[in-house]
């Protein structure tokens, strides 16, 4: 019989397909940030279509974002809650999910909001983004070294 590691209520292909997500969101939104709405009468066609697609695929992952947080997020957060014993892992976690919480919110104020509040939440928004990988990999990092279990295969 085949042992099975405990997955903390993620399995393989649904951690990929949320890190894959992840960086799209990530990879998308640094293109946005470079290429600014505001300078959009100043960019070369090619420039204006770099920043479309950008926002096209950035709002498309959103969508995947939410939909992989059903699914991959709210059972890891449910089995994971009260296993404390890593004080550590867990308060990364802890942040990591406080942390997406407030780019969400930004993210709808940015959909939303009046143009002030865009001015005001645009940046916050882009760098808690940038941040919240590194938050991710701390918190992750032992799922990209392989354990004795699966050496030994």
């Amino acid at each position: 019989m085949k042992k099975t590691k405990h997955l903390a209520g993620w399995g393989r292909a649904t951690f990929l397909l949320m890190a894959a997500v992840c960086l799209l969101l990530f990879v998308t939104g640094v293109v946005m940030f470079v290429l600014p709405v505001s300078e959009l009468l100043e960019m070369t066609p090619t420039q204006a279509s770099w920043r479309h697609a950008a926002g096209v695929v950035h709002g498309v992952s959103t969508w995947l974002f939410c939909i992989m947080c059903g699914r991959g997020v709210w059972p890891h957060v449910r089995v994971m809650w009260h296993k404390q014993s890593e004080t550590m892992k867990w308060a990364l976690g802890l942040m990591n999910l406080v942390l997406l919480a407030v780019i969400a919110l930004g993210g709808l104020a940015l959909l939303y909001g009046s143009p002030d509040l865009h001015d005001w939440a645009s940046p916050l928004h882009f760098w808690m983004g940038a941040v919240c990988p590194l938050v991710f990999l701390a918190h992750t990092w032992r799922r990209f070294i392989p354990s004795k279990f699966e050496q030994n295969l």
